[in-house]
């Protein structure tokens, strides 16, 4: 799956929903409170696509089933959770307001158990995730022939918390159970075991042939391991699969640009977006493409044209954040070739397309300034950067420590800036790609090259980060 993780406790919902007149009042499993039969159907159908984590296709039909039974709140409210989520064809408030209506409903019209999942997915959207996750709890006792609600009580295992026994203690009570083997696969990746991550991956797809998302988890993992041939094969598989899977075309695209065929990227890009469920996922293909021309590398015109077609699209869907966003990370294009005046615009532009400036707009501004040297803006933007930082939770820690770091190499104290990335998460492409410059500013060759390496090696590629992007596109022009 393109997510990664579940998202927050929840990425997924009910394993069975019987039938209305089948259930009784001791039953074990969901029962709907609905009596449409569309309004059902469409339910079910929606919980068949969630559980293969086919997101955009649930959502079509969540949302289906409440304009069926308006009175449906469960219905809704995963609609709310998926597009406010996962798929963000919600904005948050409209996302919150939906699932806010959703709990109303279901008080007035639904049964205890769909009040209980129903506030559970509202929470997660709120981001109580102690509160959702407590839910959920309760959920999998009241309901314990559902076993993605079972497997939703397992956190998802980390190095911070000791939940992988629980999930293979659960895998091994439910051995053909497909989803928990695309968690264990994502788990084990993330501990270092990339044998152990493929064989899960491979033991999902033998459980569920038919879907394309385990196809495309196995495929990615496959690329990860740097299988490219397998993992082609294995997207290409999903693209023959219904419901229509997007990702699987953005998955090939990464395969082909980490191998330097980036027109063929841009060409399955082209396809993803043909195959988009909704406007907000065109436009993250469309970031894709411009990510595509940055790996490319001496393509300014090529990033900066497709940059201005992501405002365009994103101006058009009334999302001004991704915009402002779009049009400074146009300004350090032209701040890269030193195009004073381009860069300049690019800044002033992306600042009044709303009073409230995104931070990213701060962060990239200080980074066109720096290519510039101009230092008395870039410190303005890196400080303007830091005051939000303050009293954001949104601001990524990671990425001001690298527009600081990076600032701290150019005005020449790599030593200090060193410091300051060792602070953040290095791991992050971008905290290491400048962890590497400031090596190679003070001399340190064979550390720098191991910090590039570190990058190069690695092929999980998200080709619609732009700063991770233009990392792997440094570490490789520095070998």
């Amino acid at each position: 799956m393109r997510l990664h993780f579940r998202a927050l406790v929840a990425a997924g919902a009910f394993a069975c929903v019987a039938p209305i007149a089948a259930q009784s009042q001791t039953d074990t499993a969901l029962k709907l409170s609905t009596t449409i039969p569309q309004a059902a159907s469409e339910f079910k159908a929606g919980v068949v696509d969630w559980t293969n984590y086919s997101f955009e296709a649930a959502a079509s039909h969540f949302q289906a089933a409440s304009k069926s039974d308006p009175n449906l709140g469960l219905a809704r409210a995963m609609y709310a959770f998926i597009g406010g989520q996962i798929t963000g064809e919600l904005t948050q408030p409209q996302a919150l307001a939906e699932a806010d209506r959703a709990v109303a409903d279901a008080a007035a019209h639904g049964n205890t158990n769909e009040l209980l999942l129903a506030t559970a997915y509202r929470e997660s959207l709120r981001g109580n995730n102690e509160s959702a996750g407590a839910l959920f709890r309760a959920g999998s006792l009241l309901m314990p022939r559902d076993k993605i609600i079972a497997l939703n009580g397992i956190a998802f295992p980390t190095s911070a918390n000791n939940t992988m026994p629980a999930l293979r203690e659960f895998i091994a009570k439910n051995p053909d159970y497909p989803l928990g083997y695309n968690t264990l696969a994502y788990a084990l990746w993330g501990q270092g075991d990339q044998a152990g991550a493929e064989q899960a991956a491979k033991r999902q797809v033998e459980l569920n042939p038919n879907a394309p998302n385990p196809h495309d988890t196995y495929a990615e993992i496959l690329q990860w391991n740097g299988k490219f041939p397998e993992a082609t094969a294995e997207y290409t598989r999903a693209t023959t699969l219904t419901p229509r899977f997007p990702e699987v075309y953005a998955g090939l695209a990464e395969v082909e640009a980490l191998q330097g065929h980036y027109d063929q990227a841009r060409a399955y890009l082209n396809q993803a977006i043909a195959n988009a469920w909704s406007p907000p996922q065109k436009l993250n293909y469309m970031r894709q493409i411009a990510g595509t021309y940055v790996l490319q590398g001496n393509a300014p015109d090529a990033v900066a044209k497709q940059l201005e077609a992501v405002a365009a699209e994103a101006k058009a869907q009334q999302n001004q954040r991704a915009a402002a966003i779009a049009i400074a990370q146009e300004a350090t294009v032209y701040g890269n070739i030193g195009n004073v005046s381009g860069a300049h615009q690019a800044i002033g532009t992306a600042k009044a397309i709303n009073a409230d400036v995104p931070w990213q707009v701060n962060f990239y501004a200080a980074m066109a300034h720096g290519l510039l040297k101009h230092w008395t803006p870039a410190n303005q933007e890196l400080a303007a950067l830091k005051a939000k930082q303050a009293g954001d939770a949104t601001v990524s820690d990671d990425m001001v420590a690298a527009a600081e770091g990076y600032l701290a190499t150019q005005q020449g104290h790599p030593a200090d800036a060193l410091k300051i990335l060792a602070a953040a998460d290095t791991t992050s492409f971008v905290v290491m790609s400048r962890t590497a410059e400031a090596h190679a500013a003070l001399g340190h060759t064979a550390e720098a090259a191991r910090w590039n390496n570190k990058i190069t090696s690695n092929y999980q590629l998200n080709l619609a980060d732009f700063t991770a992007v233009n990392s792997r596109r440094r570490a490789r022009s520095a070998k």
